[in-house]
């Protein structure tokens, strides 16, 4: 089906070959994910499927790419359409009908299909895609992982007998991710669909492909069935790519398997040989029992600086909590090591006051006009405002939050939320539920339809953007929207110019070399790889040392090293952060705090152990439990990490030893 020989390709303006001798055979029916470190050709390799590379790219094109036995550089593109469909990575490049009946009828339409096979076709497409209810709505009004659905389904609607797919779930919520990912795997089995995925979430992918392959600088460096590919490890790690935790788990217990799903895991556990010395069947004596966690509560929000030995409740003022030396501009993140902002030091366990249990915090207290529960969840609003307003290192404060893009269709509805200096607050939940709109009120980008957005203790409703400038970094879920300058260079010396900053120079540098775009200084923007292009915008921000920062799906597009390494700047440096996010592993990891959102309203609020052990708002929230915390559920095991987990099973197996 799909045929590929000594493929060599280079963009107009490069030097260097993005693509490098590829060679790839994929039979009539396979499901292949194709992954590897970002910008090492991936996407490029899909452009050539379509002949988008190079009939539109120009560039220097040497080698042999047939689809069916058609020479792409050598066929009419729109001959090759029938027979590919491409998923872009960005939908925003792909998306430009106003409705969605309108983008998913445009292929069936040109195809010359008949009106009422149009329609079938549309309906059947939306279907598949659950977006049956959006079929009349305007495609403005979508969200990110909402417009990755549509652009599957327009695709899907010409039926073609190769998928190729760009990152196409990457901003998808992790329920969304599974429902699309079941379809396609069964119209690949029941209509024999080519499929080519690009992804770099392994352990949401592997259970649904037959093979992977893996590039690195432009060449394929690895091909094996998705089986087998774990039993190489050596390879994921050394090009820094994601693992799926029941594999992590397993190898890293000595187990000499691979199980791509929990059940899997679990199996292999459950063996007689394996449970010799360890009783992991049975309950812990005495597990855990995670606290209340609160919802949509103006909650006092934690302290990542407590010290875990002295975090009592009364103990803990938050104005001593926070050091006057933090100061924004001179907070270089390479002197910002500071020992107290370690998360090792901070354990979460025992950082509940109690004081902080909903139990104590009883609604009647609360007894504003606005406070109706209908509007405010009264019942889970746990802790009273006053705490919140009397707490001076509060940088965010949010009152009854009415927000929407149409009339009397409201986006976010009676939020209310506080935000301390130094949090690192994840935003999570239902693709539409309202967090890249709560982001953008943050950033006085959007205004109130009714209630008040304080930052810095400044009503957002009388400032702009430009107002917060210096003070407030925001970067969008596509990057594309903040990038205008003719280098990555220039991108981050942009902000500290317009700021009158000093030591320019050591900002552009630092900031370039914390997200790894350092070797890429000097290159056109346009021209680096989605997920350089995003790690650009994000140095574009962190040059000018904002003290409260704003992402919006940072780790969409990334490897595992680079997520890594972007995360463990913001984990060492003293500003705020609050970072929109469908990967729950990185805010287990990374957030001092979780939000759970669904249809516009804050469902969840805690500690990641608090959140992760909601299991119904996080079924609400079309959220998932990480596989590791799944398999210690399983066990009986009070668990969140592979590290966590292996410890106590470990630990377990030295006291079997020692009866």
């Amino acid at each position: 089906m799909i045929e590929i020989k000594d493929l060599w390709y280079t963009y107009p303006g490069r030097s260097e070959p993005t693509l490098k001798g590829i060679n790839l055979r994929v039979e009539k029916g396979e499901f292949v994910l194709l992954t590897g470190p970002t910008g090492c050709g991936k996407s490029t390799l899909l452009k050539t499927l379509n002949g988008i590379i190079p009939h539109e790219s120009g560039g220097i094109f040497s080698g042999s790419v047939k689809i069916k036995g058609m020479e792409t550089t050598e066929s009419n593109q729109i001959e090759i359409s029938k027979e590919v469909g491409l998923v872009f990575q960005n939908p925003d490049d792909q998306i430009f009908s106003t409705t969605v009946e309108d983008e998913v009828a445009f292929g069936p339409e040109n195809l010359c299909f008949e009106r009422k096979e149009i329609d079938r076709k549309v309906e059947e497409a939306l279907k598949i895609v659950g977006m049956s209810g959006h079929r009349l709505a305007s495609t403005n009004s979508l969200s990110g992982g909402q417009k990755q659905r549509i652009c599957i389904a327009s695709m899907l609607a010409m039926a073609p007998e190769v998928l190729a797919m760009d990152e196409p779930v990457s901003q998808m919520d992790p329920r969304g991710t599974h429902e699309v990912l079941n379809t396609v795997r069964e119209l690949n089995r029941k209509l024999k669909t080519t499929i080519l995925l690009v992804e770099h979430r392994l352990h949401e992918l592997a259970p649904f492909v037959d093979r992977i392959v893996i590039m690195d600088e432009g060449k394929i460096v690895f091909d094996q069935p998705a089986s087998k590919a774990f039993d190489h490890l050596e390879v994921f790690y050394r090009l820094g790519l994601r693992i799926p935790e029941p594999v992590e788990l397993c190898h890293s217990l000595g187990i000499k398997a691979s199980p791509l799903s929990v059940s899997g895991a679990l199996a292999l556990l459950d063996t007689e040989d394996f449970r010799k010395n360890i009783n992991i069947f049975q309950p812990s004596p005495n597990p855990e029992k995670s606290t209340v966690v609160i919802k949509n509560s103006s909650r006092k929000p934690s302290t990542e600086n407590n010290n875990s030995e002295n975090n009592n409740s009364e103990n803990n003022n938050s104005e001593n909590n926070n050091s006057e030396n933090n100061n924004s501009e001179n907070n270089n993140s390479e002197n910002n090591n500071s020992e107290n902002n370690n998360s090792e030091n901070n354990n979460s366990e025992n950082n509940n006051s109690e004081n902080n249990n909903s139990e104590n915090n009883n609604s009647e207290n609360n007894n504003s006009e606005n406070n109706n529960s209908e509007n405010n969840n009264s019942e889970n609003n746990g802790y009273e405002n006053n705490d919140c307003k009397n707490n001076r290192s509060s940088i965010v404060s949010i009152q009854d939050l009415w927000s929407g893009y149409e009339k009397n269709k409201m986006v976010l509805k009676g939020i209310n939320l506080e935000i301390n200096k130094g949090e690192r607050v994840a935003i999570m939940g239902t693709n539409g539920s309202g967090k890249s709109t709560l982001l953008l009120h943050l950033a006085a980008i959007l205004k109130p339809d009714k209630g008040s957005v304080k930052v810095f203790e400044e009503d957002t409703r009388s400032k702009n953007p430009y107002s917060f400038a210096g003070k407030v970094g925001f970067v969008f879920q596509n990057p594309d929207l903040m990038l205008f300058c003719d280098s990555a260079e220039e991108e981050a010396r942009f902000g500290p110019v317009q700021l009158k900053y000093s030591n320019i120079e050591e900002r552009v540098k630092n900031s370039l070399e914390a997200m790894s775009i350092l070797p890429f200084r000097y290159d056109l923007p346009q021209a680096l790889s989605r997920g350089q292009r995003l790690r650009t915008a994000v140095a574009s921000v962190i040059s000018i040392n904002p003290e409260l920062i704003l992402l919006d799906e940072p780790t969409t597009g990334q490897d595992r090293m680079n997520i890594e390494q972007m995360m463990d700047f913001f984990k060492n440096n003293n500003s705020t952060l609050i970072f929109c996010t469908h990967d729950i592993e990185v805010a287990m990891s990374y957030a001092t705090r979780i939000l759970v959102m669904n249809d516009g309203k804050i469902i969840a609020d805690g500690k990641g152990k608090e959140v992760i052990k909601d299991t119904e708002s996080l079924r609400k929230a079309s959220l998932t439990q990480p596989p590791v915390v799944e398999i210690a559920n399983h066990l009986g095991i009070n668990a969140f990490s592979v590290k966590e987990l292996v410890k106590t099973l470990t630990s377990r197996s030295a006291e079997g030893i020692k009866c």
